[in-house]
């Protein structure tokens, strides 16, 4: 038995660590094998932070189900390849993904249901929504073999590519696009035309082109 804060006892094992279900606010504490520990979980408690899976760097299996987490700061889990964080605050999918990507690089299997990161239907999202997260999860972990309730499959990795492709391409028009507007902007002549356009009697960009302009009293029928 491990014990935990308020006289909680966990369940532990030569590889594995069970503190289910205790009411737990932080977790920074960890038995002598900590190291050789494969399969950790918390889930069902009050966690906002895990700070005491540092010294579990064998980790293979970690679930945080049913907490309060809103983000996640893990160390180096290099053999960690899967992580289920059902139910939990999180709602900032990118930065998730950013730490995911180099806590743990050979990640397999993740879950995130329940989370407002995720806009399935018990979030009240459309398949739609769903399934551009799942675009955006998958090619963010390059080997991540089942999202959720559904494996990855192939097609939907190169769908996942060819569309982060399209969106960054996107990005980079309208960076592009706005660095010229701002450019523009700056130049002398755009700073005169603001200049007029604030003053109140300023000169009107106005060009009239019809037949009885001042210039089509010198035109005759043979210029025409």
């Amino acid at each position: 038995m491990l014990c935990v804060g308020g006289g909680n006892e966990g369940i532990v094992g030569e590889d594995h660590l069970s503190l289910v279900g205790q009411d737990i606010t932080e977790f920074n504490v960890a038995p002598n094998n900590a190291h050789s520990i494969k399969h950790l979980d918390l889930s069902y408690n009050l966690l906002e932070k895990v700070d005491g899976v540092q010294r579990f760097v064998g980790l293979r299996e970690l679930i945080l189900d049913n907490n309060n987490l809103r983000d996640l700061t893990l160390p180096l889990l290099p053999f960690l390849h899967t992580l289920s964080l059902n139910k939990n605050k999180i709602h900032d999918l990118n930065t998730l993904l950013d730490k995911l990507a180099k806590c743990a690089p050979q990640l397999e299997y993740l879950s995130l249901l329940g989370n407002a990161a995720c806009p399935n239907e018990l979030m009240a999202g459309d398949e739609e929504d769903y399934q551009n997260y799942r675009y955006v999860v998958i090619n963010k972990l390059k080997y991540l073999k089942f999202l959720d309730s559904r494996p990855v499959i192939h097609a939907e990795r190169r769908n996942a590519e060819n569309k982060m492709k399209f969106a960054s391409v996107v990005r980079a028009l309208h960076q592009e696009e706005l660095l010229y507007s701002d450019e523009e902007e700056n130049t002398p002549l755009a700073k005169d035309q603001d200049m007029e356009r604030k003053t109140g009697f300023g000169k009107r960009n106005y060009k009239y082109k019809g037949r009885h302009s001042e210039g089509n009293k010198f035109i005759s029928n043979n210029d025409l």
